[in-house]
């Protein structure tokens, strides 16, 4: 049985990417905390709801990476892979149920006889 040790913890918290999420709550904290202030000390869910809808993170949150955009280019493996697929695709929509079964698959083999003279 696995039981979670500090050490473990630590470990994980310094994998885990939070860079943006602790920016993001340290641009956050101080605008609540005055929105706090204002209320006298009790706001109620909603209107911290509506503060966080009407706040713009332009310019906070860091840019997103560019999207690559790649050319499919054919090869053995991906056209191996295509094929497979295809078939199974083929398969699974000729089935009827119940799916699987064993009895019913009836294998082939296609051959290419040389031309007849």
């Amino acid at each position: 049985r696995f039981v979670p040790t500090a050490a473990w913890l630590a470990a994980v918290k310094n994998e885990l990417p939070l860079a943006t999420l602790l920016r993001l709550v340290q641009h956050l904290v101080p605008q609540i905390d005055e929105l706090v202030r204002r209320g006298g000390g009790q706001v109620d869910d909603s209107s911290i709801i509506k503060f966080l809808v009407n706040t713009t993170m332009v310019g906070l949150l860091p840019v997103p990476h560019p999207i690559v955009i790649r050319k499919y280019t054919p090869n053995r493996y991906t056209g191996l892979w295509f094929s497979a697929f295809l078939w199974g695709v083929v398969f699974l929509n000729n089935q009827s149920m119940p799916l699987f079964d064993g009895t019913t698959i009836k294998l082939f083999t296609v051959t290419v006889a040389p031309p007849s003279s």
